[in-house]
């Protein structure tokens, strides 16, 4: 059983080692990349979220454009700030630890941090003996998780999103934490972790889709991701959801199976556009035909 406080005092262990406070570590931290006075980053830090969100109304017309909201998180680095508060400030973060005692009693140690931000959730597993990949499309993001890791000793390797594709089979754990809302196209992210991830690997999900008026920034208002998952080579395991505790905002949790292309198909139209009795028996007549084909749960 998780408790409250119990978490509260790991998690500043990890992330806080020097100063036993997150806030006035993270703010260290960003007084010695930035290369600036502690009391200018306290200032920056102070109302970020507010002005990340008014940047965004200012620079971004169309949401819809993606080229000009890749550049948007290019360019701003406000964004750090109001990451970083938000790591200091919500207990929403304590997941990561539950995230990690679940992978941890699975083999293999290759995680991929899909959205890694500032690198909070990097450090947590990098700190347990795991080998982390940070990947995102913003290049401020990247540089500081990438320092924050190396500063304490951890080798981290990078994919800027914008550039390079995510290896394929090669993750045994995948973090994807509050990332789908502000995607246009939430599923082709998926997909591409779907392919990333070794049969039996672990993914993290929290997506909190739905109209934010403070965070304009979130994109998608609907939930197209949950039932799309089997297509897109998942499971849910809801056993192991159980960890979590009641007083927190805790992800989905997903299993990683062997899907084909024709399976790919096959879910997608059971799950997304024609669920119900005449799916359920091109199901049974596909399993038929398809002895060997590996089951879903």
């Amino acid at each position: 059983m998780y408790e409250r406080d119990a978490c509260a005092a790991r998690w500043k262990q990890l992330l806080a080692p020097r100063t036993g406070d997150v806030r006035q570590e993270l703010a260290l931290e960003m007084s010695e990349y930035f290369q600036m006075p502690l009391p200018d980053v306290e200032r920056q830090l102070h109302g970020a979220a507010t002005r990340f969100s008014e940047e965004w109304r200012q620079k971004i017309s169309d949401p819809q454009d993606e080229q000009a909201v890749v550049r948007f998180y290019n360019e701003s680095t406000t964004e750090m700030f109001d990451l970083a508060q938000w790591h200091a400030e919500d207990e929403i973060h304590y997941r990561t630890l539950m995230c990690l005692d679940l992978a941890a009693r699975r083999p293999g140690r290759a995680v991929l941090d899909y959205g890694s931000g500032i690198g909070s959730d990097a450090l947590i597993f990098a700190e347990s003996g795991f080998r982390v990949t940070l990947a995102d499309i913003s290049e401020p993001l990247l540089g500081f998780a990438r320092w924050r890791c190396e500063r304490r000793g951890f080798t981290v390797q990078t994919i800027d999103l914008k550039r390079t594709p995510i290896p394929r089979r090669s993750f045994d754990v995948a973090l994807c934490l509050d990332v789908l809302e502000h995607i246009p196209r939430p599923l082709r992210a998926l997909d591409a972790i779907g392919r990333a991830m070794r049969v039996g690997g672990l993914l993290f999900v929290h997506a909190p889709f739905g109209k934010d008026p403070d965070r304009p920034m979130h994109l998608v208002h609907r939930d197209v991701v949950t039932p799309r998952m089997r297509s897109v080579g998942f499971n849910w395991q809801e056993d192991l959801e159980r960890v979590f505790p009641d007083w927190l905002w805790a992800p989905r949790v997903y299993e990683a199976f062997g899907v084909s292309a024709l399976d790919r198909v096959g879910y997608a139209v059971c799950d997304a556009w024609l669920p119900g009795p005449v799916t359920d028996r091109i199901a049974q007549w596909y399993r038929r035909v398809r002895p060997r084909h590996r089951q879903s749960a």
